[in-house]
Formats: C-alpha cells, structure tokens, sequence
C-alpha cells in the first residue's frame, strides 16, 4: 500500500482523506482553514490555488508512478506499463472533477489494480512451482527436498545423460547411493539398476561388471542377478541373459522365482525344449512345498507364449494329484478363457465352438465333489462366463446346474 500512497506538501493531508473528497488542493496548515478558503475565496484566488493544486497533483502522480516502478523490481511480471497508465488516468480523472461522486470510481479502481497486482503474482508463483526442472541447479533444489526420491535422483541422471555427460551421471548415481537411507531399501535398489543400465549402455565390459560385483555386496544378490538378466533380456542379447540365469539357478536353487523367470526366457525366445527340460531340473531342486507353485506357473507359461495344449497337459498332471485345489482349477479355467483371444479365435462365432474347452472344464468341475462353499465359487464363475460370451439358454443350463446342486444338499 505504501506505493500507491499519495505524497502532499504538509504533515496534515490525511484528515482531507476523512472526508472522501476528491479535492486534494489542501495547503493551509490545518483542516478548518481549508473548509473555510474553499467556501470563501474570490473567483482570483481560486484560480491560483487551482493551478497551485494542478502542480501538487502533477508532483503525486509522478511519485506515484515513481512507486510503480518500485514494485515491478521485486522481480514479478506486474505488467507495469498498463496499470502504470491506468493509475495516471485514475489520478487526472480524480483531479478534474470536484464532486463526492467522483472519488468513489478512483478509489475502487486503486482496489482494482491491486487486486490484479496481487492476482498476476499468484499466477506466476502457480507458474513456477508447476514447472519441470530445467537446470542441475533446480535438480540440486529437488534432491535437497527428497534425498530419499530415487525418482529424483534418476531424472537428474537423465539429465545429465541428455546432455552426453556421462561422467557427470555417474557422479549423481554415486552421490545418490551415499545419500538415500540405507532403510530405504527399494530406493537404493532402485539407483543401482539406473547405474547398471547406465554402464551397460555407456559403458565398457570392466565398469559394468564392477558396478554388479558391487551391487552384489550391497543389495539382494538374486534381484540383482534377476535385474541385470533384464537388461540384457531387453537389449537382446540372449546369450548374456541366459549366463546370468543359470548363475542365479545354481545359486538361488530353492527360489522357484528364478526358475520360471528362465523359463520364460526360454519360451520367449522359441526355446520350448530348453524350458520343458528346465521344469524337470527345477522340480529335481526345489523343496516339495513349492512344487505345485512352480507347476502352475510354467502350465501358465505355455498357454501365454507356449502352446496351450502343452499347458493342458500341465495343469491336468497337477490336477490329478490335487483334485480339490480350487486355485488350480480357479487358474485352469481362467487360462483356458483368455486363449481363446490369444489364439486369435473368433469369440462372436454364434455357434460357441471355441468356447467349447471352457465350458467342458466348467461341467467337469461342478461334477465333483465339493464343499459348498466351493461349488458356490465354481457355479458364481461359470454364471459370468456365460453372462459375458454365451447366450440366455447357456445362462439357464448354468442356473438349472445350480439349483440341482442345492437340491442334492436337501435330499
């Protein structure tokens, strides 16, 4: 407010304000004498005290555009050349007209232009926090406020590596590996797959395999051995991902995760003998307990990016030793569903044909014998298959099946 205040020439010009008048020509020394010069002068005097007050209101619309100038130094855009000439027309405006009535529009356009002021400094601060960070010194700022982020700390690598300053990347991965707390385990984690794919992109052979052997000693050896076969995995160097695999199977023997992930490497890379032979030695290796898990999920694997009659032949060797394992034929019956758009089948075909394999495993399941709960699962699946890819007489067959179900309890 202190820059739109209005400068006169004595130390009492605010009691002219106390009277909402737009007559500034105030120059007695206190507030009588000048009501009573402004009722009882002759036309002459008021004729040189007008021109005098011209020339004091001149002096305070320069101070005022003076204080202007001011505030636009504090640095924010205040779109001072429009507001500055904005204020000068309010001032002159004021000056000119000697009713009550006029001061009021001067007063609310100062509000205005204040309240405008104050807007565009808000927008801008808006603007600023919502902006990207552009430079190492806002990256610097963003990881001072989040020394644990390791999203933070792998954009700030990006940045430097879009800049072909690798070294500079390395650095900011070092500084990150010493900075997050080492409770903030995934985080760390993190920063070191960002720095083994940094040195296997930008790198030699010597540094990637110094940045791993040092990644072994600090973090989880399996998920890094499972990480770093991804790097390679996607950079398609088969032959790479497969040595990591087998390093991590013959150490990590009793993980039924590192044999699947193997597997579908296998798999994925056409390699269907390779992975069939896998399950046989991963069954050799791992405890009992496990058995099943790892059965299931290679008999997944088939159906996705294998055959799916091989994936059958899975999931009915399990199924006949464990016959009531309601998750295996939960996944079964889900496998057999989703094939039938992997293989591309036509699932709007009205005669049903290629859901024919589904709803032959639906009748097979709700022919045994179950709990109750169990069967109420079963029927439950069953009604929304045939909601969503049969017809209102497979929806009835499903209902007729379930009411004879409970029937069977009561008799």
């Amino acid at each position: 407010s202190s820059y739109f205040a209005e400068d006169s020439d004595d130390s009492d010009s605010d009691e002219s304000s106390e009277e909402d008048s737009a007559e500034e020509d105030t120059d007695s020394s206190d507030g009588s004498d000048a009501e009573e010069s402004a009722s009882e002068d002759s036309d002459g005097e008021s004729d040189s005290e007008d021109s005098e007050d011209e020339t004091s209101d001149s002096e305070a619309d320069d101070d005022e555009v003076d204080n202007l100038a001011l505030a636009v130094s504090g640095g924010f855009r205040w779109n001072e050349d429009d507001e500055a000439g904005n204020s000068q027309a309010s001032a002159s405006d004021s000056d000119s007209d000697a009713s009550d009535d006029a001061a009021s529009p001067a007063a609310k356009s100062k509000k205005g232009s204040k309240r405008s002021k104050m807007q565009a400094t808000q927008d801008v601060t808006a603007d600023l926090s919502e902006q990207a960070p552009r430079s190492a010194n806002d990256f610097e700022r963003l990881v001072m406020g989040s020394p644990d982020s390791s999203f933070v700390w792998i954009q700030f690598m990006t940045y430097y590596l879009s800049q072909s300053e690798v070294e500079q990347a390395r650095e900011i991965a070092e500084r990150a590996l010493k900075t997050i707390s080492p409770r903030e385990e995934q985080e760390k984690m993190n920063v070191w797959v960002a720095l083994l794919n940094l040195e296997h992109r930008f790198g030699t052979k010597d540094t990637l395999d110094d940045v791993l052997k040092r990644a072994l000693q600090y973090m989880n050896p399996k998920h890094v051995y499972l990480q770093m076969a991804k790097i390679y995995e996607r950079a398609e160097q088969i032959a790479e991902a497969v040595r990591i695999h087998k390093i991590a199977t013959s150490k990590f023997s009793e993980s039924c995760k590192v044999w699947v992930l193997f597997g579908l490497l296998y798999l994925k890379t056409d390699q269907v003998t390779e992975s069939r032979d896998l399950l046989a030695r991963a069954l050799r290796s791992l405890p009992k307990r496990k058995h099943v898990k790892a059965i299931m999920q290679f008999g997944q694997m088939e159906f996705k990016h294998g055959e799916p009659e091989r994936g059958r032949t899975v999931f009915e060797g399990v199924l006949s030793t464990y016959p009531k394992r309601v998750d295996l034929w939960s996944v079964y019956l889900d496998m057999e569903i989703s094939s039938v758009t992997r293989q591309g089948l036509d699932a709007a075909d009205p005669s049903g044909r290629c859901w024919a394999p589904a709803r032959k495993l639906f009748e097979r399941v709700t022919s045994m014998k179950h709990s109750s709960k169990k069967m109420k699962f079963f029927f439950k699946k069953w009604l929304k298959f045939e909601k969503d890819h049969g017809t209102e007489a497979t929806v009835e067959h499903v209902k007729q099946r379930a009411r004879e179900f409970v029937n069977s309890l009561g008799a």
